[in-house]
């Protein structure tokens, strides 16, 4: 069976990598059939790009009339989308008879927070809602894959990771973990995880956790010194003042990423569906946060569009 599928939000951070993994020659078109995104621009370059790599862009939002044909919807809407936006594509895909639903969730697993904070509500509120409304007739996957790898030093100094002064600073203790996955490898996990829930829902679960690398900020300080052959001081700073500065400011974003970096709650590494997608790494081999430092030597790199 090939796949019809549409991608909302396909030129973000992560949009253009999981649009690439469904187009990959390894399922394309042998199991997925067709690939759709929806943009509000269909001239920017980034829409054009993707247009010249097999996927069909569609202008506007999704609508139980444009979603008919598809089985599967991927949200990668940004944060800044208002819950109504984001309950009204769901409705509309259960509306269309999608099958499988993935909400933009990523990142943390809002189910071990210790502390609550506006995103995450929107967030879970809105998987919830798609749940109920779908009454079992359309699959919801929640997919929670750590920090994007390729951003991982996106903020530098300003998250605690300041390469070129040869400081990093943990918001606790350094050497709590902190899962890490780049965005092709969450692309080529979407693809498998549309492929086993459309052939059995029932092998796929509600929640999903991938962890492509986890690290810590001590051992990130090492990887980054020894490419960079320079030796970078770890330093730490109160996590409870962290908490405390994102629960009074929820915009504060910088601060809640410090937290969730030295807390140890976004560490994957024991607990995730790895097996499930990437049966000993059967499919392709996950880019690791070395793989990652020898290419960006500890310093941002923007990611090209094409």
């Amino acid at each position: 069976m090939s796949l019809n599928v549409a991608i909302a939000g396909a030129t973000g951070h992560l949009g253009p990598n999981v649009v690439r993994a469904f187009l990959d020659v390894s399922v394309y078109p042998s199991q997925v059939e067709r690939v759709a995104i929806f943009t509000r621009n269909t001239a920017s370059d980034s829409a054009q790009a993707l247009r010249l790599s097999g996927a069909e862009v569609i202008e506007g939002e999704p609508t139980s009339e444009n979603l008919k044909s598809i089985d599967v919807l991927v949200n990668l809407l940004s944060d800044q989308v208002s819950p109504d936006t984001r309950n009204s594509y769901a409705q509309a895909a259960i509306d269309a008879g999608v099958r499988v639903y993935f909400p933009n969730e990523f990142v943390a697993d809002p189910r071990v927070l210790d502390f609550q904070h506006p995103v995450y509500k929107m967030k879970t509120e809105h998987a919830e809602y798609a749940r109920d409304r779908a009454q079992g007739n359309m699959k919801v996957i929640s997919v929670y894959s750590g920090q994007f790898l390729e951003y991982l030093f996106g903020a530098g100094a300003l998250s605690g990771l300041d390469t070129i002064n040869r400081i990093y600073t943990a918001a606790g203790d350094p050497n709590n973990k902190f899962s890490v996955t780049s965005t092709t490898d969450i692309g080529s996990a979407l693809v498998k995880l549309s492929i086993l829930a459309t052939e059995n829902p029932a092998s796929v679960p509600d929640q999903v956790r991938l962890s492509g690398d986890a690290v810590s900020i001590a051992e990130l300080a090492q990887i980054v010194g020894k490419e960079r052959a320079e030796t970078i001081e770890v330093k730490t700073t109160d996590a409870a003042e962290m908490k405390r500065k994102f629960s009074e400011n929820p915009a504060d974003l910088l601060s809640l990423i410090k937290y969730v970096f030295g807390s140890g709650l976004m560490d994957f590494s024991r607990e995730n569906n790895n097996e499930l997608v990437n049966p000993g790494e059967a499919f392709w081999k996950w880019k690791s946060v070395t793989d990652a430092v020898r290419e960006n030597k500890g310093v941002y790199r923007p990611t090209p569009s094409t």
